[in-house]
C-alpha cells in the first residue's frame, strides 16, 4: 500500500473515530438527557440509570444501545487506524 493511500485511509478512520465519539457523547448525555425523566418510570421501561456527574436520569434499553452504537463503530475505528499504523510499509 502507498503512503499516500495508508494516509487517507488513516485520516479517514481518524475523523470517523472523533465524530463517532462525539456523537456517542451527545447521545448518551446530552439528547437523552433532556428526554430522560430522573425517576426510573417502569411503564415506559426507562429504568437503566446514567449518572451524568451527580445528575441521574433513566434510560429504555433502545436508548442505550442507540448511544453505544456510535461508541462501538469509534472503537473499530480506533483499532483499525491503530493496526494499520502497526504495519510496516514496504
Amino acid at each position: 500500500m502507498s503512503f499516500g493511500i495508508k494516509k487517507i485511509i488513516l485520516t479517514s478512520l481518524s475523523i470517523v473515530f472523533l465524530l463517532s465519539w462525539l456523537l456517542h457523547i451527545y447521545f448518551y448525555y446530552f439528547h437523552f438527557q433532556s428526554l430522560a425523566p430522573i425517576t426510573p418510570n417502569v411503564a415506559a421501561g426507562q429504568i437503566y440509570e446514567v449518572n451524568n456527574h451527580g445528575y441521574v436520569f433513566y434510560l429504555t434499553k433502545q436508548q442505550e444501545i442507540t448511544a453505544y452504537i456510535p461508541l462501538g463503530v469509534a472503537l473499530v475505528a480506533f483499532v483499525m487506524g491503530a493496526l494499520l499504523e502497526s504495519r510496516e510499509a514496504h
